[in-house]
C-alpha cells in the first residue's frame, strides 16, 4: 500500500476514535501493514470501527486485516466458481463433479495455506476483474 493510502486509512480511524497519530505513530503502524492493499486495510479499520469501543494497538490492525484477506480470498474463489473458472480443463470443459472437487481442493489450500503460486496468480487476477466489474456493472462468464 502506498503511504498516501496508508495515511487517509490512518486518518479515517482516528477520526473514529477522537484519536490524532503522530507522524512516529504513523510510520511505526506503516512499516507493519504496508503490505496490506489499501482496500484490504480500509475494510480492516471498518470492521475494528464496527466491534471494538477502544483505539486498536496494531496486533489488532494486523488481525483485523488477515481476517478481511482471507475474507476477500474465499470471495473471490467464489466469484471464480461462478463464472466458470473450475469448469475450464486444459483439454475442454470438464464435468460438474471435476469442477466441484477442483473447487474444495482451492478452499482446502486457502485454509491451510499453501496455495500454489500458479493459483495465486490467478486469484490476484480475478480478485482485480472482480473489482472492476462491481464498478462497472457488467459480469463476466467464462462459459458461453
Amino acid at each position: 500500500m502506498k503511504m498516501d493510502e496508508f495515511v487517509k486509512a490512518v486518518s479515517y480511524l482516528g477520526m473514529a476514535y477522537g484519536k490524532e497519530y503522530s507522524q512516529a505513530e504513523t510510520m511505526q503502524m506503516y512499516d507493519f501493514l504496508k503490505e496490506y492493499n489499501y482496500q484490504t486495510m480500509i475494510d480492516a479499520v471498518k470492521s475494528i470501527i464496527r466491534t471494538s469501543k477502544f483505539v486498536p494497538k496494531i496486533a489488532d490492525l494486523i488481525e483485523a486485516c488477515e481476517n478481511n484477506k482471507s475474507t476477500q480470498r474465499v470471495e473471490v474463489v467464489k466469484y471464480m466458481r461462478d463464472i466458470g473458472y473450475f469448469k475450464q480443463g486444459s483439454y475442454g470443459e470438464l464435468t460438474d463433479e471435476h469442477a466441484t472437487r477442483n473447487y474444495n481442493k482451492t478452499l482446502m489450500w486457502l485454509e491451510r495455506g499453501v496455495v500454489p503460486d500458479w493459483l495465486q496468480d490467478d486469484i490476484n487476477y480475478f480478485y482485480n476483474k472482480m473489482h472492476q466489474e462491481r464498478l462497472s456493472g457488467t459480469k463476466t462468464n467464462l462459459l458461453n
